[in-house]
């Protein structure tokens, strides 16, 4: 395992893996740790990027052009892969892959920037087309936040009124079947019962930021993702985090289609072409 990489200001201490471009903790200034601490008892991930695309793919195959390409992991490759290091500053790093992928027929560099301001961290995901056809990709955030004390006492908080449609998750794809998880509101209690079969997954919320809260301190961890146009929320039953991951693309879909391009949220960029997607975590 590389050696992490630290970052800090007054309010944070983040630190970060090469493999991966993982955070790997985040202390506040009481120092008290706001990342989940990958506890394999319950999961060993802490906030693994998801590159180049989030979820799994149909029959686990990526297609491109008539070509199958097998065995593509769920939640891409990234994870597995040491980033080269580059910007580093006292509040600010970032961190590249290049690394060719025999499952991933496209050349490029995505860059993962991380960079702190107060009390938030700005996290920027770059993806760069270093080739002279159409790059596709796309990428999704995965942090995992510290809920001790039992998930009954937290809830999520969002700026708009939403009606919590949630798309029920079959194997590694949702249905169309969408059923309320909550009452229409601005606020989404969690219960351990809404995690027995895997995430719950919101395609259609209007807010662009949700607020993780509890009743047991004043404690919160609001996730802004202007440009994520998908929420999901994740935890293992019984385990003490929640997930708040911003999607570029949605899970897919169980009448979807295995070509890689023709995906909902799939992105698009022409040779020399590039777009970051921005998500901020900001810590009471």
């Amino acid at each position: 395992m590389p050696e992490d990489i630290l970052i800090s200001n007054e309010e944070l201490t983040v630190a970060v893996s090469p493999l991966g471009a993982e955070m790997r903790r985040v202390t506040d200034a009481r120092g008290t740790e706001r990342l989940w601490n990958g506890d394999p008892a319950y999961w060993k991930g802490r906030a693994p990027v998801l590159f180049p695309y989030a979820g799994g793919l149909i029959g686990d195959s990526l297609v491109h052009e008539g070509r199958t390409y097998e065995g593509c992991p769920k939640h891409g490759f990234a994870r597995f892969c040491e980033f080269s290091l580059g910007t580093v500053k006292k509040d600010e790093a970032s961190f590249t892959l290049t690394e060719k992928n025999e499952n991933y027929p496209f050349d490029y560099a995505f860059t993962v920037r991380y960079a702190l301001e107060g009390k938030s961290i700005l996290v920027d995901y770059t993806c760069l087309n270093t080739g002279s056809k159409p790059l596709y990709y796309s990428v999704g955030c995965h942090e995992a936040y510290s809920a001790p004390g039992g998930i009954e006492h937290y809830r999520l908080a969002f700026p708009e009124e939403e009606s919590f449609l949630c798309s029920p998750v079959i194997g590694s794809q949702i249905s169309h079947d969408a059923f309320p998880a909550a009452p229409k509101g601005k606020t989404l209690p969690l219960k351990e019962e809404q995690f027995k079969i895997d995430a719950m997954v919101f395609l259609g919320l209007k807010s662009r930021k949700a607020r993780l809260e509890n009743d047991l301190n004043g404690d919160w961890v609001e996730v802004s993702y202007e440009g994520f146009p998908y929420l999901l929320v994740w935890k293992v039953p019984k385990a003490p985090y929640v997930c708040i991951e911003p999607w570029v693309n949605p899970p897919a879909f169980t009448d979807g289609t295995a070509v890689f391009r023709d995906r909902e949220g799939i992105q698009c960029l022409g040779p020399g072409e590039q777009r970051t997607h921005r998500h901020v975590i900001t810590f009471s």
